[in-house]
């Protein structure tokens, strides 16, 4: 009996990581499933922060009522050997520069920790961040496409589209977000942030 309740404990512990996995990796995907995931784990988040969703299994953060571009959580949520403490969420308009998302999650642990926690990506050095995942579109292209060249800091080229998943430091907390950036259209924008639609863009 005691090896039963043993094998039951260590399957329930191997449970609630799978579980977990996709919600910090869908992140780094920078579109939809992560909205996907947060939906299929929205009971993780019951006590650190209101949740929005919709009828096609979306789930998002409501946003933060100061604009100060953080949703800090009433209590943290561990996943993945990571301690969640905020999600953060900001957007802007450089004009003929481009537009700018970013949203992910504000970590405890160090960048270090974050990319140990998720060995699967393939992180590289950019100055002070780490880099995974980067795509990009240019014009006339109608899928994503690898980029080889993405710089941290540097704008796309006019007309083109990048995402990637970016690792950082910011004010002493870790940061792990996605950046849409650059001749970014509502076409582009809407299917991969489901919480931007009905005229929040």
């Amino acid at each position: 009996m005691k090896r039963v309740l043993v094998f039951l404990a260590l399957l329930s512990g191997a449970a609630s990581t799978a579980a977990a996995k996709p919600l910090t990796e869908s992140l780094l995907r920078c579109d939809s499933q992560f909205f996907n995931a947060l939906y299929a784990e929205q009971a993780k988040f019951t006590h650190a922060a209101p949740l929005v969703k919709d009828n096609q299994g979306h789930a998002w953060f409501a946003p933060p009522k100061d604009n100060a571009g953080i949703v800090w959580f009433a209590q943290p949520v561990h996943l993945q050997q990571l301690t969640l403490s905020g999600y953060y969420t900001q957007q802007s308009d450089l004009d003929e520069f481009g537009k700018y998302f970013f949203w992910g999650w504000v970590i405890e642990e160090s960048p270090q920790a974050v990319m140990a926690a998720l060995p699967a990506a393939h992180w590289q050095s950019a100055g002070d961040d780490y880099i995974t995942n980067a795509m990009i579109k240019r014009p006339g292209d109608s899928a994503w496409q690898v980029n080889n060249t993405a710089v941290s800091g540097i704008a796309p080229a006019k007309g083109s589209v990048e995402k990637l998943a970016m690792l950082s430091v910011t004010k002493g907390k870790t940061t792990l977000l996605c950046s849409l950036q650059g001749s970014v259209t509502e076409e582009i924008l809407l299917p991969l942030r489901p919480d931007l639609t009905g005229g929040k863009k």
